[in-house]
């Protein structure tokens, strides 16, 4: 059996290759990231060996680094181990008390790890496109909230300066304020405007009228600063909030589509919306990668860190979180969900939930017991292709 390690970069990629019983062909060598040092690899795997079924190829599964070379290698008809990097330093830790690292060294510790584990992992299939976009889309999306979040605190901070007594009584973040502010951006334009335009924006309960009166009786009264440099900063701001909230809804739409058309069933499943579908479904990509419901848990980070030495076993332990933090996140917000939304009918993860409760548990470990519920239910659905059953 020949074993090859690949400890993969931005730029070039290590390589390793052992046989049974960690013998070493040659000293590591390098290739380069692009097409002929992929070659070159394979040339190098297929002059040591008669047949492709006697390679086990082990690359760490470390970004985007390792997509490209994973997926040439597959197409090459070569049988693929991602390994999760954790497992990799453990391991090479474990061989040696001084704390030597290097890509080199990296690539043999790799090797090592493959001789004695290939056989319980699963080998690399390349991921579907669909999946592929769906994540890609996710991703972005979160990015971009991130970023309206940060816009909005700055557009709340800039209000404050400038106008100070319109936020205590109207909701900084409503569109019609947007749309007032987009257009008058200082009170002292507002102040000048006329009652029948500012009537015409205003979207409140009760006399519009009268609201209006008050925002232009705030405005002309206000303390803020109506200085160049805020009326700058609160128009760049808001149009900051306008565009991510475009790109927010924009991929959101094309989510939807995505889901309803290939993944509708997980639509049935209690609490949960496209949006989340897309991010759960996208971070776990090919379900057939997981031999079992308890790997799913353990990639969402959600399986309890064991602690036993002799006699002791810890009864009090925490989540260990490894694995994927978008799908732990989007897990324990899809159960939330199902939980206290009083719109949706009774449901086991609700059941799971008041259980816990009763048992003592806290209101967020009682959420991620019922979370653990939930991956399984999605495992087994992704598996069967069928809509959500209780039983499940």
């Amino acid at each position: 059996m020949l074993f090859v390690g690949i400890d993969v970069a931005s730029q070039k990629h290590d390589v390793a290759m052992t046989t049974t019983h960690g013998k070493t062909f040659s000293a590591p060598f390098t290739i380069a990231n692009n097409l002929e040092g992929f070659k070159k690899l394979r040339d190098e795997i297929v002059s040591h060996t008669e047949h492709l079924d006697d390679v086990r190829i082990g690359i760490e599964e470390t970004g985007i680094y390792s997509k490209n070379i994973a997926e040439f290698l597959a197409l090459c008809g070569f049988t693929i181990h991602m390994i999760n990097p954790v497992l990799t330093s453990n391991s090479r830790k474990s061989q040696s008390i001084r704390p030597t690292k290097t890509d080199s060294i990296d690539a043999l510790v790799i090797c090592r790890y493959l001789e004695f584990n290939y056989q319980r992992l699963n080998s690399y299939t390349s991921t579907l496109y669909t999946l592929s976009e769906i994540k890609s889309l996710s991703r972005a999306r979160i990015n971009v909230q991130k970023r309206l979040v940060q816009a909005k605190v700055e557009w709340t901070r800039l209000l404050d300066i400038s106008f100070p007594e319109f936020r205590l009584k109207f909701d900084q973040h409503s569109k019609w304020v947007y749309e007032l502010f987009k257009h008058y951006p200082t009170p002292d334009k507002i102040g000048k405007m006329h009652v029948n335009t500012l009537v015409s924006i205003v979207r409140t309960m009760g006399n519009r009228y009268e609201t209006a009166n008050t925002i232009k009786s705030l405005a002309k009264s206000t303390v803020g600063s109506s200085c160049v440099t805020t009326r700058i900063l609160l128009k760049n701001t808001l149009a900051d909030i306008l565009h991510y909230t475009s790109q927010m809804d924009a991929f959101a739409e094309e989510i939807e589509a995505m889901i309803k058309t290939h993944f509708p069933h997980l639509l049935t499943i209690p609490g949960m919306g496209p949006v989340t579908a897309g991010l759960i479904i996208g971070e776990i990509g090919d379900v057939n990668r997981f031999h079992s419901p308890s790997a799913l848990v353990a990639f969402a980070g959600m399986d309890p860190v064991v602690h036993e030495s002799g006699l002791f076993k810890a009864k009090k332990v925490q989540l260990s979180k490894r694995g994927s933090k978008y799908l732990r996140s989007a897990l324990y917000t899809v159960t939330k969900v199902a939980i206290i939304n009083p719109k949706i009918k009774n449901n086991k993860f609700r059941d799971k939930y008041d259980k816990k409760i009763t048992e003592g548990k806290h209101h967020n470990s009682a959420i991620f017991c019922a979370a653990k519920n939930m991956c399984n239910t999605i495992f087994a659905i992704l598996q069967s292709g069928k809509a959500f059953d209780y039983s499940l």
